[in-house]
């Protein structure tokens, strides 16, 4: 008897709450009500309860179900019946953010921690106002600092960006070459066209962040090499100046000594 009131109050939280709740969370509230309810639990208990509430709603008679999302639980819709609720919400969700602020976001999630610059160097354009925007809705954090010259900050994601994508750990990131895969063999059931272009941007970000490291290191290379070349062709000149400048005084202490020469045989026929 108390299992099922447990279950049913685990139940009626989870399915009550406007975001994914914690065993811990789930506890506390439970426990808070100890004194007017006389009811209590730990979390082993809580846990157990959910467990048994995951298995009840993965049966194919409930079109919903329990899912852990960033350490906690949520009642979500199954996959099956995604093309509906597409249509009926028209995929708002997935357009809240802006496609500058989507590649941002995902440049972040697969490359974390990352500093700004770095961000830049991939996307090409200044992002101060995206980090801004991303850290205001939470969906990324400063993680800490570079050891770099500047002490750039370094950003990553967190536990809201993981429940806007409705995922448990970043572990779940799908790999680039599976979302590839996906591509070639055509969207799996549940997987809307909205989706694969997000992956296929991500690809391209990263595609053109491997291309950017690989320019970069090419520069500087070549740079290298002209500095090089600069400095010994600077090196000859100033060689061949210097040999120049050796003729040019040569050449004026000769004349001069010619000079003399020609002043004391003239001075001499005059004497005589």
């Amino acid at each position: 008897m108390k299992n099922n009131i447990l279950k049913n109050i685990v139940e009626v939280l989870i399915f009550s709450s406007d975001k994914p709740l914690s065993l811990k969370e789930m506890k506390d509230i439970i426990n808070q009500e100890k004194e007017l309810s006389g009811f209590s639990a730990d979390i082993k208990s809580i846990e157990q309860a959910v467990i048994e509430l995951m298995d009840k709603y993965n049966s194919d008679e409930y079109s919903f179900q329990i899912v852990p999302v960033a350490g906690a639980f949520r009642f979500v819709t199954k996959k099956d019946y995604a093309p509906w609720l597409a249509r009926l919400s028209k995929e708002k969700a997935k357009r809240r953010l802006s496609q500058s602020a989507l590649e941002t976001l995902a440049i972040i999630a697969y490359n974390q921690p990352i500093t700004r610059p770095e961000i830049e160097a991939v996307r090409g354009v200044n992002v101060d106002y995206i980090i801004g925007s991303l850290l205001e809705k939470d969906l990324i954090t400063i993680k800490g600092r570079a050891e770099a010259p500047g002490r750039p900050m370094l950003y990553g994601t967190t536990d809201t960006m993981l429940e806007y994508l409705g995922i448990n750990s970043i572990a779940d990131f799908p790999p680039l070459k599976a979302i590839d895969e996906i591509i070639k063999s055509g969207p799996p059931e549940g997987v809307s066209q909205s989706d694969i272009d997000f992956y296929e941007e991500i690809n391209l970000i990263k595609a053109k962040h491997a291309d950017s490291n690989s320019a970069a290191n090419g520069s500087g290379q070549s740079a290298n090499g002209s500095n090089v070349n600069g400095d010994n062709s600077s090196d000859n000149g100033s060689n061949e100046e210097i040999k120049e400048e050796v003729k040019v005084e040569e050449s004026i202490e000769e004349t001069s000594a010619n000079n003399e020469e020609t002043e004391i045989s003239g001075n001499d026929e005059i004497n005589e």
